[in-house]
């Protein structure tokens, strides 16, 4: 798989997007490109081997790894001509899309320093940054702060507007990363709609409390609000008031938000009335 990490590197994107990737890991680490996202971003990062480095999905032409070309053969999404930078832009998007994952550390492997030399001046450059034991988004964060550095000498807005998408990309995985989904059948999603609209077989009683209001009282069944809060299995524990009335009250708080809760808490949906736009 040599030759994907290479494309991966190059910005390759439609090389990478007509591969046959079914093999191909995308959380491993080379021993020269650290994680998929470091290589899409910042290409080769490192020329030295290190047997005891997981080389991710590293094949057997490893004489290729030491190829004439070296580091300053590959471009980054800071050195990349704009066609480039969309297409490490697409090819970002499109590898966190199968997998790959930003805060995954490049081994010791990826000892490249690099600075940043600016568009019209090659006599301005950024102090250096390290990839070496850092993820993907760390190595971004340090990119920006070199360069925004340099910005009392000059003009790298336009640097600093790549880094800033490429960052843009990665927080959206950052965000999604600790959600796993899956897909719920309605025949299950109505059988806990169901439940929660059976009263006869509900044993907790939850008084909402309104100010100007009388009482409204909610069925609910002590299984369920054990299951989903710790608060209320505390609360509906033997040594606890609400435990032994069974009853859980609720001041300033409205009947229609307990609705929500219940609804959110049984069938991880809002109530029919309320997630229908059309509904009165």
């Amino acid at each position: 798989q040599h030759s994907l990490w290479e494309a991966l590197a190059m910005g390759e994107e439609s090389f990478v997007r007509s591969a046959d990737t079914s093999t191909f890991d995308w959380k491993a680490t080379h021993p020269h490109f650290g994680s998929v996202i470091h290589a899409v971003c910042f290409g080769r990062l490192g020329d030295k081997d290190d047997e005891g480095s997981d080389k991710g999905d590293e094949d057997d032409d490893e004489d290729q790894d030491k190829d004439v070309d070296g580091l300053d053969a590959y471009y980054d999404i800071l050195m990349a001509h704009e066609e480039g930078v969309h297409q490490r832009l697409n090819l970002l998007r499109y590898a966190m899309e199968q997998g790959a994952d930003p805060h995954i550390i490049a081994p010791k492997t990826c000892d490249d320093s690099r600075s940043w030399e600016h568009d019209d001046d090659a006599d301005l450059a950024t102090p250096g940054v390290h990839f070496a034991e850092k993820n993907a988004v760390t190595c971004l964060l340090s990119a920006k702060r070199v360069v925004t550095l340099a910005m009392a000498e000059g003009d790298w807005s336009r640097k600093v507007e790549r880094i800033d998408r490429a960052l843009d990309l990665v927080s959206r995985a950052s965000r999604r990363r600790d959600f796993a989904r899956a897909s719920v059948s309605e025949r299950v999603l109505d059988t806990w709609a169901g439940v929660l609209a059976d009263a006869s077989t509900a044993d907790v009683v939850i008084l909402v409390q309104e100010d100007g209001a009388g009482d409204a009282r909610v069925h609910a069944h002590s299984a369920v609000l054990r299951a989903a809060s710790p608060v209320l299995a505390a609360m509906l524990s033997r040594g606890m008031r609400e435990g032994a009335r069974r009853e859980i009250a609720v001041r300033e708080c409205s009947w229609e938000a307990v609705k929500v809760l219940l609804a959110l808490m049984y069938t991880s949906g809002l109530p029919e009335d309320l997630a229908d736009p059309n509904a009165a």
